[in-house]
């Protein structure tokens, strides 16, 4: 059996509160002592005594939590709450941890704050997570991380970085990156604390591009017009399209970008990402349905511009996309992308 058949899925609010107030009581130190009660089939408190001074805080069970949410709901000035949901992942315990609100899950996280008292205890083991369908890391979107990992193979990041360079939200980078760990393909080499935030890298590189291998699809995150041109000369070729076409919004990749990292086999056709669609006539190349020695790619997903490089005057897309863009093609494709990820520059 799998480990991650062990772990149990948690699917209603009853059954959360039910399993959370079985924790035995903990007793921080002398003075200090945590306990959680059951005041309802769905409701619990938790019951916290600190240097004689007692305070209450309304357990609030949730599945599949929301930062947004539970924000609003601390920001409203109501009875001080804490959130509870089967797993809390290191990259949302991360968030709610800088925005100071309590929180617990039943792998025995639990952080709680107080003006004159601070617990922050990390989880002791993976027993429990969320229902419903787990993240897919490699989605258009959320694959946009893991370019930025791949392509920095040995830098560390912050959440608030991820979210910079790659342009998606602050909440999907969260997801993403839980998933990740949970895979242990990138982990945390900073716990985050209110000073300073956590700081995440890649793990194992080449599991992490392989697994993202497996799950791309070339055609379905593209669209690709072939044309053919009357010159044999492919960089003469490329030189056109990028002066026509507009330097900024023409991304070489596939053979002709692997062969201007590292070649290896001679370029069959010249192929470009536009960022831009082509325009409906092009007076220096034909339209055809196959057999070009031209492809323009609209891209289903500007991520595939970000990581981008110059070589020879040309913009090329990252060796992550190159790799990925010629390992579902023909005239032996594979074999460049092969050659291009054993060379010792590949993503340097």
């Amino acid at each position: 059996m799998s480990q991650k058949a062990k772990i149990k899925a948690v699917d209603s609010a009853e059954r959360l509160v039910h399993l959370f107030v079985q924790i035995p009581h903990i007793q921080v130190d002398k003075s200090t002592s945590i306990r959680a009660v059951a005041i309802g089939e769905s409701r619990a408190e938790i019951r916290v005594e600190a240097s004689n001074e007692k305070y209450i805080f309304e357990v609030w069970p949730r599945l599949n939590p929301s930062r947004k949410l539970l924000l609003a709901k601390a920001e409203a000035g109501e009875k001080p709450v804490l959130l509870l949901c089967p797993h809390i992942p290191d990259p949302l315990a991360a968030d709610l941890r800088l925005a100071g609100i309590n929180h617990a899950d039943l792998n025995g996280r639990l952080f709680i704050k107080m003006p004159s008292f601070l617990l922050d205890r990390g989880p002791k083991s993976k027993a429990y997570r969320n229902p419903g369908t787990e993240l897919n890391p490699f989605t258009l979107k959320s694959s946009r991380v893991v370019r930025v990992l791949l392509s920095h193979r040995e830098q560390e990041w912050t959440q608030a970085d991820l979210e910079t360079r790659t342009g998606i939200s602050r909440a999907l980078v969260s997801l993403t990156l839980a998933d990740l760990i949970e895979r242990e393909l990138v982990e945390p080499t900073r716990a985050g604390s209110r000073h300073e935030a956590a700081l995440y890298r890649t793990r194992d590189f080449s599991r992490l591009l392989d697994a993202w291998s497996a799950e791309d699809q070339w055609r379905k995150r593209t669209s690709i017009q072939q044309y053919s041109a009357l010159t044999g000369n492919l960089v003469e070729l490329a030189e056109t399209a990028r002066d026509a076409l507009g330097e900024q919004n023409v991304f070489f990749t596939q053979w002709f970008a692997a062969h201007l990292r590292h070649p290896h086999t001679t370029p069959p056709l010249v192929s470009a990402y536009l960022k831009k669609k082509p325009p409906g006539e092009i007076t220096w190349a034909r339209k055809v349905d196959n057999g070009g020695n031209l492809w323009l790619i609209t891209p289903k997903d500007e991520g595939v511009f970000q990581e981008a490089q110059t070589v020879g005057g040309f913009k090329l897309v990252s060796d992550i996309q190159i790799y990925l863009d010629l390992l579902q093609v023909g005239q032996r494709g594979p074999e460049q992308a092969q050659a291009l990820r054993e060379w010792e520059g590949f993503t340097q």
